[in-house]
C-alpha cells in the first residue's frame, strides 16, 4: 500500500522541469496538460521566496486539456498551441512539456514538434510527466533532454573555450537562494578568469544552453547536476568535477577555487589575490562576532532539515566556524520509492551529525523534530511550529520559505558566510 506524505515539500517532476525552464531567460515553456498541473506549478513558486521567474506560471501558454483531450487525445490541440505561442511570444528557444494527463493518453508529442522543427522553429519536447519523480528529478532531466534535443535544432560547429565552465545542481526555485547564489559563484570563478554558464542567471539564458557544448568543464554541486553533465559528457566529452555542496566559507572557496583551476590548467595566482581580499573582509566581519558569541551562545546544539547538499553545506559550516553539534540531520530530496536511500548518502554526512534521516512527510519530520535537545532549528516555513512548540529559533534555509521575499541573498562562499552568521547571532 503507497504511503500518504502530508505536506510533501518536493513537487512532481513535471513542476520541476517547468520552474526550470521559467527560470531560463528567453526560454518559453508550452505545456500540455490541464490548467490544474501549472497552477499547483503557480502555488508551489509563490513559497519559494524568490522574485517571479521571466515568465511567471499564470502567464505560461499551455493547452489546458478538457475531458474530450483525455477521452480522444490532445495532439491536435498541441498542434494548435504550439504555432499561436510563436506568434504571440517571442523567444529563442521554446521547450514543450507533456504532464502526467497527456503521458496516459499517450499523445504523440514527438510528431507534434518534429513538425515545426522542419519548418525551421527552435523547439524541443521534454519528457517531464510528473509520475517520473519529483522536482529534482524533473529538473535534471529537462535539462538532459534539451542537451541531448539542442543538436536537431542547432547544427552549430564546437568551439571549445578553455576558461569557460557550466555549473549544474543548484534547482531554481527549490534553492531558494539560487539566484544569489548563482551570482556568488560567477564572481568567485571570475577570479580565475572563468567565464561561466550558470543558465538561470541575470545575465545567461537560452543561449548559454547552446554554448554549453563548448565549456571546458561542469561543475556539479549535488547529485541532481550528475545527469545533464554526463550528457554532455557523452556528446562532447567535457570532463566533470562534482562537489558535495556549495562552498560555504573561507576555506570552502579556497578549495573550491584550487581543485577548479587544478582541473583547468590555471594559474592560481590571481585567485590567491582574490582570496587575500575575502579573507580581509571574513576576518574583519566574523570579529565583530566575538561578543556575540559569547553573551549568546553562538555555539548551539542545531537540527537542520533540507536536500542533502544544503544539510551538508550548512553542518560543515557550523561545526568549523561556530563549534555547533548536528543533533539531527534530516535529509528530504530523495525518492519515497527507495528501498534504502541511505545508499545514495554524501560520504560527508556519515560523521556529520548524531543522527541521521530521510522523510518528507511533514508529520514525520515534526516527529522527528520534536524530542531533540537542540536549541537552533535549520529548515523550511513547514517545521515553523515545531519550533515555536520547542521554543527554538528558526533559520529558513529551504523551500518552502512561507511570507519570505529572497531577492539576491546568498549562502554560498564568503559572502554567504557572513550572511549565515548574521542570522545565526540574530537568533
Amino acid at each position: 500500500m503507497q504511503k500518504i506524505l502530508k505536506n510533501p515539500r518536493n513537487g512532481c517532476a513535471f513542476q520541476g522541469a517547468l520552474q526550470t525552464i521559467q527560470a531560463i531567460k528567453n526560454a518559453v515553456p508550452v505545456v500540455h496538460s490541464t490548467a490544474g498541473c501549472a497552477y499547483q506549478s503557480y502555488l508551489a513558486g509563490l513559497a519559494s521566496g524568490s522574485a517571479a521567474p521571466f515568465i511567471r506560471t499564470d502567464e505560461v501558454p499551455g493547452t489546458n486539456m478538457q475531458e474530450r483531450h483525455i477521452i480522444f487525445g490532445g495532439a491536435s490541440r498541441l498542434r494548435e498551441q504550439i504555432k499561436n505561442t510563436l506568434k504571440v511570444i517571442d523567444g529563442k528557444l521554446y521547450v514543450v512539456l507533456n504532464s502526467c494527463p497527456s503521458a496516459m493518453v499517450g499523445d504523440d508529442v514527438d510528431a507534434m514538434v518534429r513538425e515545426v522543427q522542419e519548418q525551421g522553429e527552435k523547439v524541443i519536447d521534454g519528457l517531464s510527466a510528473g509520475f517520473h519523480g519529483d522536482v529534482h528529478y524533473g529538473y535534471q532531466q529537462i535539462l538532459t533532454e534539451i542537451f541531448q534535443n539542442l543538436p536537431k535544432i542547432e547544427n552549430s560547429e564546437v568551439q571549445k573555450e578553455r576558461n569557460l565552465v557550466n555549473i549544474f545542481g543548484i534547482i531554481p526555485q527549490k534553492d531558494i537562494f539560487y539566484k544569489g547564489d548563482l551570482a556568488e559563484i560567477k564572481r568567485i570563478l571570475s577570479s580565475l578568469g572563468i567565464k561561466t554558464n550558470t543558465f538561470f542567471g541575470k545575465e545567461d539564458g537560452s543561449e548559454e544552453l547552446l554554448k554549453a557544448k563548448n565549456a571546458s568543464l561542469n561543475i556539479v554541486f549535488s547529485r541532481w547536476g550528475k545527469a545533464p553533465a554526463d550528457k554532455l559528457t557523452e556528446l562532447y566529452s567535457i570532463p566533470t568535477i562534482s562537489f558535495d555542496s556549495i562552498p560555504l566559507g573561507l576555506d570552502e572557496t579556497a578549495e573550491f577555487l584550487k581543485k577548479v583551476a587544478d582541473s583547468l590548467n590555471l594559474d592560481f595566482a590571481p585567485a590567491k589575490a582574490f582570496l587575500e581580499e575575502e579573507a580581509a573582509d571574513f576576518a574583519y566581519y566574523f570579529s565583530s562576532l566575538r561578543e556575540a558569541y559569547y553573551e549568546n551562545h553562538l555555539a548551539k546544539s542545531v537540527d537542520i532539515v533540507g536536500d542533502e547538499a544544503s544539510v551538508v553545506k550548512y553542518s560543515e559550516f557550523l561545526k568549523k566556524y561556530f563549534g555547533s553539534e548536528i543533533a539531527t540531520a534530516i535529509i528530504t530530496d530523495f525518492f519515497p520509492s527507495d528501498d534504502n536511500p541511505e545508499s545514495a548518502k554524501a560520504e560527508s554526512l556519515k560523521d556529520i551529525a548524531e543522527k541521521v534521516y530521510f522523510a518528507q512527510d511533514s508529520t514525520e519530520i515534526q516527529g522527528l523534530l520534536r524530542y531533540t535537545e537542540s536549541n537552533l532549528i535549520l529548515a523550511s516555513s513547514l517545521e515553523k511550529c515545531t519550533a515555536e512548540k520547542k521554543k527554538a529559533p528558526i533559520i529558513l534555509t529551504s523551500y518552502p520559505a512561507g511570507r519570505k521575499v529572497i531577492l539576491s541573498r546568498t549562502h554560498a562562499g564568503i559572502r554567504g558566510a557572513i550572511e549565515v552568521a548574521e542570522s545565526l547571532a540574530n537568533s
